[in-house]
């Protein structure tokens, strides 16, 4: 089947979509379903990962090593909640919150690991802008073998920042010349242009092959956020898509960062689980996913600027009558607006119209 999509007005660009319904390029990965969590309700359901608020792993660090205090049970309270839900857990080991004597930051890691060793999944040895280069490799050097006391599988990382302060090439560097345990590599994204996602992730595969680490880490976005760009949906999208096209462990939104963070993961799980083909002429304004859910063609579709599709969907079966449904996406609630019934052809065309701040999503669902 094939799915051609123009959008346009009297400034919308024309653009020829093909879809084909008949080559799977695969299943989408529940990586992406992960996002920083405070305790309370789980913000989206059927997240696969959360992140714990490193303030409330300061916050119980201020009572007394092996102790129980209010921070304490507002810190398991949160995990357990998590995990109750079925979701897998990072937990930050946060430097900023750090003591100043080594002995009490080594006592500290692993008195919290081997309290949470069979609740959390990772743990991050996470930096922050504050926090010295030289600081945060000593306490990684010191807190990742503190860790190994508290559980002797523990899965530790870092360092959770931006690749641009050169600290996730320091830190793989540093466990590479002293044979550090390294199971993860962390950092943070800014999306400007949607693209980031998979040109971090780029990055960070030359790190590790330059370094040539005996055993090579997972990767995990520890924290992703938007900037300031133009087409805040457009751009949260794209991202969302790009964390799937990554060899991502995991990848952990911040909600409170993301204008459009609840909306967009919300829409993106009504897709189906694998992808299919979607191709897009010219390319640059559109962009878009494409999914099978059984026999159901679901797509999403956002634009950087209005845009008139013509979509083909080809590999329908000739003849089968399909359920045609067109939503708008807003950023409260998504509105269904138009439907209708359509004999299959080869290929199946559709016309819609998308633009900057309304991603549109498509369904055709089997009638018999």
């Amino acid at each position: 089947m094939c799915l051609l999509i123009a959008v346009g007005t009297a400034e919308s660009r024309d653009i020829d979509v093909l879809v084909e319904s008949r080559k799977g390029i695969g299943l989408i990965p529940s990586t992406w379903r992960g996002t920083l969590y405070n305790g309370g309700d789980l913000p989206v359901e059927g997240l696969n990962w959360v992140s714990i608020n490193a303030s409330l792993v300061g916050t119980a660090w201020k009572e007394r090593i092996g102790g129980g205090g209010p921070g304490w049970v507002a810190l398991d309270a949160a995990i357990d909640a998590a995990v109750a839900k079925g979701a897998r857990v990072v937990l930050p080991l946060p430097t900023i919150f750090a003591p100043k004597n080594e002995s009490t930051w080594r006592a500290r890691v692993e008195d919290t690991v081997r309290r949470t060793a069979e609740r959390a999944d990772r743990y991050e040895i996470s930096s922050a802008p504050s926090v010295d280069r030289e600081r945060y490799l000593a306490l990684y050097e010191s807190g990742v073998w503190a860790a190994y006391q508290g559980y002797h599988k523990a899965s530790v990382g870092g360092p959770g920042v931006d690749l641009s302060t050169g600290l996730l090439a320091a830190l793989a560097d540093r466990c590479s010349e002293r044979s550090l345990p390294l199971s993860f590599v962390s950092w943070s994204v800014v999306g400007e242009t949607g693209e980031e996602s998979q040109d971090t992730f780029s990055r960070v595969e030359g790190i590790l092959d330059r370094v040539g680490l005996e055993d090579r880490p997972g990767a995990v976005v520890s924290r992703w956020i938007t900037g300031d760009p133009e087409s805040v949906p457009a751009v949260t999208l794209s991202l969302i898509y790009g964390l799937t096209k990554a060899n991502l462990d995991a990848s952990i939104a911040d909600l409170s960062q993301l204008p459009w963070g609840e909306t967009a993961l919300k829409v993106y799980d009504r897709l189906g689980q694998v992808e299919i083909p979607m191709l897009f002429d010219p390319e640059g304004d559109l962009g878009g996913v494409a999914t099978l859910d059984g026999d159901d063609v679901r797509m999403l579709l956002w634009a950087e600027r209005r845009s008139r599709a013509t979509i083909s969907v080809s590999g329908m079966r000739w003849g089968r009558m399909y359920a045609y449904e067109r939503s708008v996406v807003g950023l409260r609630r998504t509105q269904v607006v138009e439907k209708s019934d359509l004999r299959a052809e080869d290929p199946v065309v559709i016309e819609v119209s998308v633009s900057p701040g309304s991603p549109v999503f498509l369904t055709l669902t089997p009638k018999n």
